[in-house]
């Protein structure tokens, strides 16, 4: 199992595979030793970027892939299909059409690429920084609503592919690229925005200020202590806000309750340990909080479908 915390390790996993990276026209590409597969990116990873590849995988791929923001991307997939998933009852297939897909939480995506079929897509990648920076303010339910809205279903969405084409075929250069790119980049974001609304069946919602905070800061209480993280009423008591209310809070965020985001954060935690650590199983329980190893395995193996021994066997491949 391949293991992706950033944009920098991605890059040293293709390397890792014998590809070259060579500089293009208003961007750079991988080319694999096979000579045929390659990787090509246009715009910034980290915030607005475009990307085409066609590879073929020579025998069975897992890659987890646990990035510190949030992220939407649209694949305009061509062959081949890639199985995503958080939990493995409830997976993502992303075939041949405009397909959507939204990580929206810190849970590790997990995706399985079958060996030797060929894979083939162009995709537009939106991250949350692209949103901030270019003060485009979504509503505080937009991860949650595009998760439930456009991630769950083939797209009708002919701008997002002339959006791509025009990026493509684009001649410009340096700083004059870039200035022309985050144009596009906010075309193609007002057109996300507006197909969020169409599919969604509900209006936004949107939390004042001190909301946020509050639920920012009660978020930044369970990281801190997840060996022993405090219950819903004291971090009502410390954040300032009632338990209905931080609830919702964490719902229109992470479209999670408290609970379901510490069991999240718990099991992200577990899988680094069991990767990075040689602690034993039950000390990678009392780690992340469960006094006893059969609640541990329990929470694990319904997250994951496979039992802590047999994910750190992967991890450790």
């Amino acid at each position: 199992m391949i293991t992706i915390h950033s944009v920098e390790e991605m890059f040293q996993f293709y390397a890792s595979l014998g590809s070259k990276r060579t500089d293009t026209q208003g961007g750079f590409s991988y080319t694999f030793p096979d000579g045929t597969s390659h990787v090509r990116f246009w715009g910034d990873l980290t915030g607005f970027s475009a990307a085409s590849a066609d590879l073929t995988f020579p025998h069975d791929s897992i890659t987890r892939s646990q990035f510190g923001q949030r992220y939407l991307g649209i694949g305009l997939n061509e062959a081949g299909t890639v199985l995503a998933y958080t939990r493995k009852d409830q997976p993502q297939y992303f075939q041949d059409g405009v397909n959507c897909y939204v990580f929206d939480s810190p849970a590790p995506v997990f995706m399985r690429i079958q060996g030797g079929q060929r894979i083939r897509f162009r995709a537009l990648y939106f991250w949350e920084s692209f949103f901030i920076e270019n003060d485009i303010s979504l509503p505080d339910s937009f991860w949650q609503d595009a998760k439930n809205s456009i991630g769950q279903t083939i797209l009708h969405a002919p701008e997002l592919e002339s959006i791509y084409q025009r990026i493509e075929r684009c001649r410009l250069t340096g700083a004059v690229f870039d200035t022309w790119l985050r144009g596009q980049g906010l075309s193609a974001a007002a057109y996300i925005l507006d197909l969020v609304q169409q599919y969604s069946s509900h209006q936004p919602v949107y939390l004042d200020h001190s909301d946020l905070m509050a639920i920012e800061n009660a978020k930044a209480l369970i990281k801190a202590s997840l060996k022993n993280t405090p219950t819903i009423p004291e971090l009502c008591k410390s954040v300032g806000m009632n338990k209905n209310k931080l609830q919702r809070g964490f719902r229109l965020t992470e479209g999670k309750s408290i609970a379901e985001y510490i069991r999240i954060l718990r099991m992200e935690r577990a899988l680094d340990l069991l990767e990075d650590s040689t602690l034993s199983i039950l000390e990678v329980a009392k780690e992340v909080g469960y006094h006893g190893v059969s609640n541990f395995y329990h929470t694990f193996q319904q997250t994951f479908w496979e039992t802590p021994q047999a994910v750190r066997e992967l991890l450790k491949k």
